[in-house]
């Protein structure tokens, strides 16, 4: 079982997060403690994905939590770079081409890439 190799780093008020070679079932704790230390330190987390990343149902999942726990704590969790591939199929195969937004009223969703509201700022 590969592991996540990549670390955290704070730069300022910013937790940045590499997603390192997978975020899936067997793997993601890790990715998640990396995030809850994230939002718990800093006023913005960023996540920067590798682009070869692999991914199943549960990083989406992941990152909508994350989105829904950031918004309410009035901080922020966005991506910078390319969004992977892996995550738009996953997008896609969640129906996110419906359009249909989450209530938390945040400017970024994890699962809009196309339409009206962009995952990162």
């Amino acid at each position: 079982m590969e592991s996540i190799t990549a670390n955290s780093s704070e730069q300022g008020n910013e937790c940045v997060i590499s997603s390192g070679d997978r975020l899936t079932i067997d793997t993601i704790a890790d990715f998640i403690g990396r995030i809850r230390t994230g939002l718990t330190e800093a006023s913005t987390v960023v996540v920067e994905f590798n682009p070869e990343v692999e991914m199943d149902i549960t990083a989406l999942q992941v990152f909508c939590s994350a989105c829904k726990t950031a918004t309410a704590e009035g901080k922020r969790f966005i991506h910078r770079g390319p969004v992977p591939q892996a995550l738009l199929d996953l997008s896609t195969a969640a129906g996110a081409e419906r359009f249909e937004h989450c209530t938390n009223k945040n400017n970024a969703c994890f699962r809009q890439f196309g339409g009206e509201k962009k995952w990162q700022n």
